[in-house]
């Protein structure tokens, strides 16, 4: 019985620390943002009890742009589940099919998930720039100046312009996923 009170003694000691530490960090602050939520606040000043005031601001005022956020991460979300999958299951099976350099390409194909976030924006900014970016020098170059757009500055293609250095960051990784699950298989199979 005294074993059984010293493990349960040793076991409090153990997690006492790290649960207070995740009330800290995760639970707190959780409710401190939904109790900030319900009050007008400028964020220096005591703020004023609103209710939900501003739930219903956030979801009736079209100003906010909430609406159309809410639609272009389902886009985006769509476009990653429905192109960025099947993309990464087509290369995952041309690569196992025993091609020359299979090795070199799974490489060559993760090598962008081992970047960071920032270092791929960078990247793409960079490529996307309107003056001397790599996509519209090379439209100039074939002719199609009338295809050169400021691609990050026009709400028409920023989405696409966004979903593309996504898609090519993380094709790699789902490929590696089902390359590797594709070559455990069985060859009787």
């Amino acid at each position: 019985m005294d074993k059984v009170r010293k493990n349960k003694t040793a076991i409090f000691v153990f997690l006492f620390p790290a649960a207070l530490l995740f009330l800290a960090i995760i639970i707190l602050p959780i409710f401190m943002s939904g109790y900030y939520s319900l009050l007008d606040w400028d964020g220096i000043t005591s703020g004023t009890f609103v209710g939900i005031q501003n739930y219903i601001e956030l979801f009736t005022e079209k100003s906010l742009g909430f609406g159309p956020t809410v639609r272009n991460a389902f886009i985006f979300a769509g476009l990653s589940v429905f192109l960025q999958l099947p993309l990464a299951l087509l290369l995952a099976l041309t690569l196992a099919k025993g091609i020359k350099g299979e090795r070199f390409f799974v490489a060559v194909f993760f090598i962008p998930v081992l970047l960071s976030t920032t270092v791929i924006g960078q990247l793409w900014m960079k490529i996307y720039n309107p003056q001397y970016g790599i996509v519209n020098s090379f439209l100039r170059a074939v002719g199609l100046d009338t295809w050169c757009k400021t691609w990050l500055g026009d709400q028409k293609y920023a989405l696409a312009a966004c979903f593309i250095p996504m898609l090519w960051q993380y094709v790699g990784y789902h490929m590696l996923l089902m390359y590797a699950g594709i070559k455990s298989l069985s060859p009787d199979i």
